[in-house]
Formats: structure tokens, C-alpha cells, sequence
């Protein structure tokens, strides 16, 4: 690794471009790296891994004054952004209306942006001269954690980037060395080194239902009016759970309704089917109390709000949820783009371990499969001498019948091992099984975490009583305190204090009965139901 002395401004890149070819890790997220690309005088190509950070890019939530920008659903399409008509922004599906845009965008003078979904790459180098185009794949640790589900996608890519003028692979979160597949091993990265050091406080806590937990800081939310963390208060908040149905059991346990929430997951038949009438939004759209986001918008795409909390909510008996330490956390801390929000560089993870009484240690795995390479690596040689086209053609079936399953993959007349398949399994393996194991694994994970990932960022883990104490069911002399505290203000209240007094009034209406009666100083004294019970019980006897 090298490292590369950068040039920065207030948090923020502010070089004219990437090194070549090569990996280049920016380290912080949030840190406007995409932005190069987007507006600097070279055409490029920005691959990424989601439609959501395409939206993103091309319909921003604020304009460059930093005002709030409103788009319809029905603006949100594949085209040139309505904020830069040097950006084009292509995803879902690549039809004859889209390419009639792409081609007139093409014809048109100077430089050209085009940013678009991984899959999209191969398809692009039909229509444009790669040649005078830089391609910038982002958030490219993706390429190992999506192979599972994008596998052709993926294998398109590594076969095509050295098509185009440059290629640079961009992450804040690079694969870590025990996971990096070799084509990536090869290559030369380059890490910014920053002067500036962010701190990053994570907040585990460790409980016995994610979901339920989850649900519990939403009712702590509605019930006071917000969330105090640190002695400030959040009155908004953003859960990140990589699961559909995980989200409609927090709705549910809460009785959440969509003028409450926000919805960003994958807009399909069947997400709409499992959220049961919830409606399906996105990062542009209107922010609410309480934001619910899948893996569709974890990285890369810039959320605003002034006092909004990211929580992540990891159950450990659903494997979709379990996200990893050293690639998603830091992800997550850079999501809230606020530089004002108190909470933008603090994270709570609400996590239930899976109960394991066996586990296969790592290195016992590691070793399995470097077996099963080696062994594959004599069949792929094997195979290169075979003469039998009836084999050969054979062999091709059952290798795309076995698809991400097979360590062989064919390149044009050659057979040759894929070690990216090996290094996703220990991935998943290092995650599912080894980090999650246990409430102990994740916090030993969180220690280590400030010593795998030590540029650019501090790494605070705080103590889990922290959240125990919070969550903590408020007690009557809790109410009593802030409804006499918020009286004494009364004619200068905020909207969101009114909401609480609201709140408090109505689950405790002797305390609007003790104020109208006996005075805010003399309820004030009177600590407890049964006091203010007997001082009205003595009121009315005179």
C-alpha cells in the first residue's frame, strides 16, 4: 500500500483526480470523492452498486445552497440530472427510449458523466468509445460482498475494466487482506493520508430481541418526544436493517404509519407485498420522525437532518441482517452528511446474537477451502488439455448449472480458477459464524476495530450500560420532572416540546390536574401519585 499525501479542505477531497489504475482507499466516507469524478474535466464512467445512489447523484436532496430540493416520483427517471446536464444517470432497464437519451447526451460538446449500476458497464461499452472514457468503480468492495447474488454482473467487470482509458477502484472500506481475492491482491493501492482525524463512537447493545429492541427506542421516542443521548436530544431517527420483513415487525410492534416513516428498499412486488400497504420511498424523498433503510442505501448516498440518530439493527437469526464490522459500520457513520447534527459521527448497534454450542474456527475453514482451490485449480489444468469438445461442452453445462457454487469459470477457450467464489465463503464464514458467535465476538470485533481500520478515523466503542440505562422504563418521577420542567416554560415552547407536554398530559392527566389545581411549585414538591393524590383529596375536603 502506498500512501498519498492529499489534497483537503474541511473534511473534503478537493484533488482534480484518482491515481490510475489502481485501488484507491479515501478511508472517510462522506468525504466528497464521488464528487471528483462527477465534476472534474475528464469523461468517466462511475459504476456503483445500487439504483438508490444513482438517484442519489442525479436528483440530490439539497441544491448548492444547501436548500431542501422536493422531487416527484415522477421526475426520477433514467436521463441527464435536471441539476447537470453533463451527468447522465443510467439504471433499470436499458430500452429504446433510454439509449435515444444516452446517444443525444453523447453527440453533445464537452466533458460527459455517465453514472450507473454495475450492471450496466458491459453494456455500455457498446455504445460509447471506452477509450475516451476513465471508469471509477465505487464502493468496489461490493464486488466480493454482492458475488453471491451478481455474480455474472461482477465477472463482466473484472473482464472489462482494462477496456476503458484508466480504471480506479474506489472504497472507504477496502476488502481486508484475509479476504482479498487475487485480481485486487495484485493491484497497487494507493490510501489517502489525511491530516484531519474524525472520531467515530459506536454504541453496542446487546440484547435479547433486535427487533423488539428496536421497536422499544421508537415507543421511547413517541413517548417523550425524543431520544437523549449523550445529555442531547435526537428527535429524529434512521434504522438500518437489511431486512424487509425485520422492518415490517418494527412497524407493526410500534403501529407506525406511513405519515410516520420512510421506507428506502428495493421497489419490487414483493417488498410491496411484505410491507402490507407501507409505501416504498427513497433518499430524495421528504424526510420523516423515523427513516428505515436496507442495504439498497447503506453506502454512498447522503442523508441530511439536524438531530437524527443511525441506529442498526443486526439479529442474529437472520443472516441478512449481520453486517460486518470492518466494511458496513463505517459505512453507516458517514451516511448523515449534517456537519451541524450532534450525532452525525455516532452510531447505536442493537444486536441479538445467534446461540452457537459448535462453530468451525476460521483457520479450520481457511484451510477447507484452500484445499478445494488447489483441487480445482488441477481440474481447471486438466481441462485446458482436454481435446473432447462432447466433455468440454459437457463440462460448461454443469459449471453454469453450479454458477457462484464452482471455483471454474471460463474465459474464452480457457478454464480458470475464480478465488473470488473461496474468498466470499470465508467472508461470510468470518461474519455469520465467527463475529456474531456471540455477544463477547461482536465487542472483542469493536476493540479491534481502531487497529484494522486506523487512518483518518478515531474509534470510540462506549460502554453498553449506556443504552441499558437509557432504555431504561421511565419512571413516574421521570414525567413528573419534565412535565413541571416544560410547565415552568410554558409560551416558549419549541413544536417538538409541545408534542411532549402533549404526550405526558396524556398519560398522566393527574399531572394536568395537579398543575391546574395546586400550581406548578407545589406539584413540583410532591414526588409521587399517591402525594398528589392526597393534596388534591385535601384541596377539595376544605
Amino acid at each position: 500500500m502506498i500512501k498519498l499525501d492529499i489534497q483537503e479542505r474541511d473534511g473534503y477531497l478537493i484533488m482534480d483526480d484518482f491515481p490510475e489504475n489502481c485501488i484507491f482507499n479515501k478511508v472517510k466516507t462522506g468525504c466528497g470523492a464521488t464528487t471528483i469524478a462527477l465534476t472534474n474535466n475528464e469523461n468517466y464512467i462511475i459504476a456503483v452498486p445500487t439504483t438508490e445512489l444513482v438517484i442519489n447523484k442525479c436528483y440530490p436532496p439539497k441544491d448548492k445552497d444547501g436548500k431542501d430540493i422536493t422531487w416527484k416520483k415522477s421526475q426520477i427517471q433514467a436521463g441527464v440530472s435536471p441539476t447537470n446536464d453533463r451527468l447522465f444517470g443510467l439504471y433499470d432497464k436499458l430500452n429504446r427510449t433510454v439509449k435515444a437519451k444516452l446517444s443525444k447526451f453523447l453527440k453533445q460538446d464537452g466533458v460527459k458523466k455517465i453514472i450507473c449500476t454495475y450492471d450496466k458497464v458491459d453494456k455500455l461499452i457498446d455504445l460509447i468509445n471506452p477509450l475516451e472514457f476513465k471508469i471509477l468503480v465505487d464502493e468496489y468492495h461490493n464486488l466480493l460482498k454482492q458475488y453471491g447474488f451478481r455474480t455474472m454482473v461482477i465477472n463482466q467487470i473484472m473482464e472489462k475494466f482494462k477496456c476503458f482509458k484508466s480504471h480506479c477502484f474506489l472504497t472507504a472500506t477496502p476488502i481486508p487482506e484475509r479476504f482479498k481475492p487475487d485480481i485486487f491482491a495484485e493491484m497497487e493501492e494507493y490510501v489517502a493520508n489525511w491530516k484531519t482525524v474524525d472520531k467515530i463512537t459506536v454504541y453496542p447493545y446487546p440484547c435479547k430481541n433486535a427487533s423488539t429492541t428496536a421497536a422499544k427506542i421508537i415507543k421511547h421516542y413517541q413517548d417523550i418526544g425524543y431520544f437523549v443521548l449523550d445529555g442531547i436530544k435526537s428527535e429524529e431517527a434512521y434504522f438500518f436493517v437489511n431486512s424487509v420483513r425485520e422492518i415490517k415487525e418494527i412497524l407493526k410492534q410500534c403501529k407506525l404509519t406511513n405519515d410516520d416513516c420512510r421506507i428506502i428498499c428495493a421497489d419490487d412486488e414483493l417488498n410491496h407485498y411484505k410491507l402490507e400497504g407501507f409505501e416504498i420511498s427513497n433518499s430524495t424523498a421528504p424526510a420523516k420522525r423515523f427513516t428505515f433503510v436496507t442495504c439498497k442505501a447503506f453506502e454512498g448516498v447522503d442523508y441530511y437532518s439536524e438531530t437524527a440518530i443511525c441506529f442498526i439493527v443486526s439479529n442474529g437469526y437472520n443472516k441478512h441482517t449481520l453486517i460486518s464490522i470492518d466494511m458496513d459500520i463505517p459505512q453507516i457513520a458517514g451516511r448523515i452528511r449534517t456537519k451541524s447534527n450532534p450525532f452525525r459521527n455516532k452510531i447505536v448497534h442493537i444486536f441479538n446474537p445467534k446461540a452457537m454450542n459448535y462453530y468451525l474456527p476460521f483457520d479450520v475453514m481457511k484451510e477447507s477451502i484452500e484445499d478445494e482451490l488447489a483441487t480445482a485449480c488441477r481440474r481447471a489444468e486438466q481441462l485446458n488439455k482436454e481435446t473432447d469438445i462432447k466433455i468440454l461442452k459437457q463440462q460448461d453445462k454443469e459449471f453454469e448449472r453450479l454458477g457462484v457454487h464452482t471455483y471454474i469459470i471460463k474465459k474464452g477457450d480457457r478454464y480458470e480458477v475464480n478465488d473470488m467464489v473461496a474468498q466470499l465463503k470465508l467472508y461470510q464464514h468470518w461474519t455469520t459464524n465467527i463475529i456474531y458467535r456471540s455477544s463477547e465476538a461482536l465487542q472483542e470485533a469493536y476493540k479491534k476495530l481502531g487497529i484494522v481500520i486506523n487512518q483518518g478515523y478515531e474509534w470510540d466503542i462506549a460502554d453498553e450500560d449506556i443504552m441499558k440505562n437509557i432504555l431504561a422504563s421511565p419512571q413516574f418521577r421521570d414525567y413528573h420532572k419534565w412535565f413541571c420542567d416544560l410547565k415552568s416554560k410554558e409560551g416558549m415552547l419549541s413544536d417538538s416540546e409541545e408534542q411532549e407536554l402533549e404526550t405526558i398530559s396524556t398519560k398522566h392527566p393527574i399531572l394536568v390536574e395537579g398543575y391546574s389545581k395546586l400550581g406548578v411549585n407545589t406539584l413540583r414538591r410532591l414526588r409521587t401519585m399517591k402525594a398528589i393524590n392526597a393534596a388534591l383529596e385535601e384541596l377539595e375536603e376544605r
